[in-house]
């Protein structure tokens, strides 16, 4: 379990380098003191080494929005593992939902990418959730524990410390549509119980991600089972990300 809460911009495929490098800046000047709470940003690939160096020796830690297993080979517009450590990164996400819609990314794949940057030694913040029509549809379990279960498998007692599993409901990213708290709670304690039953160490550490923003975030980060959250749209807009940064270091831990 961690100690403070854990907040992560996915800037997904906006803020290049010129951009988020000024970026990167703004956010380096503006958050000087943190006690609660890790801030994380996952800047576009092409603005990874700028931003990484704007924010070298600040409060905020950098990693990726993808990773392959390998760490070299005939693999076309991917990035091994090692490009990221280099870069000094320190973490990776994989099996985000648009990657998977998007791209094909089976889970399989995403459990390929998590242990090869494990053995890297990134954290890693695995994503899961299932779409509208399989929630109502009564699927929601099936298809997280379907998503789970290949990453889970490829940890040992040791290398589960470096899983972080974000759970993002896919009709909720993007959307301006938000769980409720009880769709929130039961989906959290729905991949506690499925990593417990790998007999892993303690708890998971489980970010709720969908269309979080400065209005709803205090209640989500008041559930005992969410430990922060993975945001997309609001984490490259100056105001709302200090925003959510001001309310998790208002909120106990």
């Amino acid at each position: 379990m961690r100690s403070k809460h854990l907040l992560v911009g996915n800037w997904k495929m906006n803020l290049g380098p010129r951009q988020g490098s000024s970026y990167a800046r703004q956010l380096r000047e503006s958050i000087t003191n943190l006690a609660r709470t890790d801030v994380w940003v996952a800047p576009p690939f092409a603005s990874l080494p700028i931003v990484a160096t704007e924010l070298k020796g600040s409060l905020l830690s950098v990693g990726a929005q993808n990773v392959h297993w390998a760490e070299s080979g005939a693999f076309t517009g991917e990035t091994a593992p090692s490009f990221l450590t280099e870069l000094e990164a320190t973490f990776a996400l994989t099996g985000h939902s648009e990657r998977r819609t998007y791209f094909g990314e089976t889970s399989d794949q995403v459990a390929q990418r998590t242990a090869g940057a494990i053995a890297a030694g990134l954290e890693v913040i695995a994503c899961v959730g299932e779409t509208e029509s399989e929630r109502n549809e009564g699927r929601m379990e099936k298809v997280l524990e379907g998503q789970l279960n290949p990453v889970l498998a490829k940890l040992t007692q040791e290398t589960a410390k470096s899983v972080i599993i974000a759970y993002e409901p896919v009709w909720a990213i993007g959307t301006g549509r938000v769980a409720s708290l009880d769709d929130i709670r039961g989906a959290h304690q729905f991949i506690q119980r499925v990593w417990t039953s790998f007999n892993l160490p303690g708890s998971a550490v489980i970010l709720y991600g969908g269309s979080v923003n400065p209005s709803n975030f205090a209640d989500i980060l008041a559930l005992k089972e969410v430990h922060g959250a993975l945001v997309g749209g609001a984490s490259i807009k100056l105001e709302q990300w200090l925003d959510l940064v001001k309310i998790a270091e208002a909120t106990p831990v």
